[in-house]
C-alpha cells in the first residue's frame, strides 16, 4: 500500500517518513506482519536506556506543551481553532498520535495487545508509568523526574489540606475580557476526583450530576483522569484531587459533555495548612449562571450572550426560554422574567451541593437518560432491559417528563458509598481510609 500516494489523493501532505524504520524496530510496540513502521514518530524507536535529555522512548517520553501546560499525552499536537485547541482524538489517552495507517491493526476491545494498534500500545506504557509513580513512591523527587521539578508536596493528599478553586467556564468572556461565568468555593485536596465532579463540581457549577461524560486533565503532564466507562484513562475513583496540582496557582483542565465539550480551567488559589482546614466543601461566590445543558459548547454559549446583551425585550425573551428549556433548569421554578444569565444564585448553589452530599455517589455505567418510547409498554421493555445490568444494591430510577412525551431514567445505589469515596454526607469532608465513617472529624454530624 503506497501510503503516501494515499494521502496526495486526499489532497493531504504526507507526514513524514521516520528516519528510524528503516533500520530498527519500534521498542514497546508491536507491528503487525509485514508493517515496516513507516509514518511512526521518532518515540516509537528510542531505546529504553536515555542517551540524551530528549529522550523521547515511552518510559521516558514527555509530551510538547505551550506555557507550561499540557493538554494532552500525545506526541503530535491537534489543530487550533480561534482560542481552542482541538486533538486529533478527543480520547487522548487511547491514541493521541494519528499519523499512521492503523487499518491493518485490530483495535477493538477485545483484542489483544499485540493486535492493538501501535499507538494504544505506546499510550499504554506511558499509562502505566503514570500510574506507578503513585502506588510505588510519594517521594518528591520521584515524582518532580516525571513532573520536571514540581513543587509537589505529597503531605497536602494525606493530611487532606484545604484549598480555594476558582472555577472557570473558559471562552465564554464578555467584551470586556472578564469571565462571564466562575465559581469560587473551597474544598479538602484529599477528595477523590470521582467525588470531586460529582459532589462538588457538577452541583457548585449547576450540571446534571451523572448525565454527561467528563475528564479532568492534569496540565503538568497532559494524563486524563476520568470515570471507569468505555474508555481507558486513570481511573478518577481511584486518585485525589492532590495528585493533579503542586502548588498555589496550578491550573486543571476540566471538560465536561464529550458532545457539546464544555472546557473548564481550576485554578489552586489558596492552600491552607491543617490546623486551619476544616475539609468542607464551602460555596464562596460566583458569576453568571451555569449554561444550559445541550447548548453547544463554550464559543456557541458565549456568541448566544453577546446577542443577548444586543437583543431587544422580545428576543431577551426568547433566548430565556432557550436556556430555560434545558435539562438543568428542569426545576428552576421561576417565572422567566425573573432569571438573568448574569447572576450567580449563591444560595441555590449551596442548595445543590447539600442535596448532592445527603444522596449516594452517582453509578457511572447508569448515567441518566432521557427515552421517547413509541411502543405501547415501550417503559416497561427499557426498564427490564436496564435492569439486566444491576449490581447488587442498585436500582432503576425513572421520572416522567410528560410535556416531552418521555421519562429519564438512572441507575442508583441504595447502599453506602465506599470509605475509599465516601465523604461526609453534610459537609462533604472526605473520609480517611483507615476510618469507618460514622461521624464527620470535621463538623461533628453522625452520619
Amino acid at each position: 500500500m503506497d501510503r503516501s500516494a494515499m494521502y496526495r489523493s486526499m489532497g493531504m501532505t504526507p507526514p513524514p517518513r521516520s528516519m528510524t524504520a528503516p533500520n530498527r524496530r519500534p521498542k514497546y510496540v508491536k507491528l503487525a506482519p509485514g508493517d515496516d513502521g513507516e509514518f511512526l514518530p521518532d518515540a516509537f524507536f528510542e531505546e529504553y536506556v536515555p542517551i540524551s535529555v530528549n529522550d523521547r522512548s515511552p518510559h521516558f517520553f514527555f509530551p510538547t506543551g505551550t506555557d507550561g501546560s499540557y493538554t494532552r499525552m500525545g506526541t503530535i499536537p491537534g489543530r487550533q481553532i480561534g482560542q481552542i485547541v482541538i486533538t486529533h482524538t478527543l480520547f487522548a489517552s487511547l491514541s493521541a498520535v494519528n499519523n499512521c495507517d492503523t487499518s491493518r491493526w485490530d483495535s477493538s476491545s477485545h483484542a489483544s495487545d499485540d493486535n492493538k494498534s501501535p499507538e494504544s500500545q505506546f499510550m499504554k506504557v506511558i499509562l502505566d508509568r503514570k500510574a506507578s509513580q503513585y502506588s510505588t513512591s510519594l517521594s518528591v523527587e520521584n515524582v518532580g523526574f516525571i513532573f520536571q521539578n514540581s513543587e509537589n508536596n505529597w503531605n497536602r493528599w494525606i493530611s487532606r489540606d484545604s484549598i480555594n478553586v476558582i472555577f472557570c467556564a473558559a471562552y465564554t468572556f464578555h467584551r470586556n475580557g472578564e469571565h462571564r461565568v466562575w465559581r469560587l468555593f473551597k474544598v479538602s485536596s484529599g477528595i477523590t476526583l470521582s467525588a470531586f465532579q460529582d459532589k462538588a463540581i457538577a452541583p457548585i457549577m449547576g450540571w446534571v450530576r451523572n448525565f454527561h461524560s467528563y475528564t479532568f486533565t492534569d496540565f503538568r503532564d497532559g494524563a486524563l483522569f476520568g470515570p471507569e466507562v468505555g474508555y481507558k484513562y486513570l481511573p478518577d475513583s481511584k486518585y485525589k484531587l492532590a495528585h493533579i496540582f503542586g502548588k498555589e496557582g496550578d491550573q486543571i483542565g476540566y471538560l465536561y459533555d464529550y458532545g457539546d465539550k464544555w472546557y473548564h480551567r481550576i485554578e489552586i488559589l489558596k492552600i491552607f495548612p491543617p490546623e486551619e482546614s476544616s475539609g468542607a466543601i464551602e460555596v464562596i461566590d460566583g458569576k453568571g449562571m451555569c449554561p444550559g445543558e445541550n447548548l453547544r459548547g463554550n464559543l456557541n454559549y458565549a456568541r448566544l450572550l453577546d446577542e443577548y446583551d444586543d437583543a431587544s425585550y422580545s428576543k431577551k425573551a426568547e433566548k430565556k426560554r432557550e436556556i430555560l428549556s434545558t435539562p438543568n433548569y428542569d426545576s428552576f421554578g421561576k417565572p422567566p422574567s425573573l432569571f438573568d444569565p448574569a447572576v450567580f444564585d449563591l444560595g441555590a448553589a449551596k442548595e445543590r451541593v447539600a442535596e448532592a452530599l445527603s444522596s449516594t455517589s452517582s453509578v457511572r455505567a447508569g448515567s441518566k437518560k432521557f427515552h421517547m418510547p413509541f411502543a405501547h409498554d415501550g417503559e416497561r421493555m427499557i426498564e427490564r432491559m436496564e435492569q439486566r445490568h444491576l449490581k447488587k444494591g442498585q436500582s432503576i430510577l425513572n421520572q416522567r417528563d410528560e410535556e416531552n412525551y418521555g421519562f429519564w431514567n438512572e441507575t442508583i445505589s441504595n447502599k453506602r458509598d465506599g470509605r475509599k469515596e465516601a465523604v461526609c454526607s453534610y459537609c462533604g469532608k472526605p473520609a480517611a481510609p483507615e476510618v469507618e465513617l460514622k461521624a464527620c472529624a470535621g463538623c461533628q454530624q453522625v452520619l
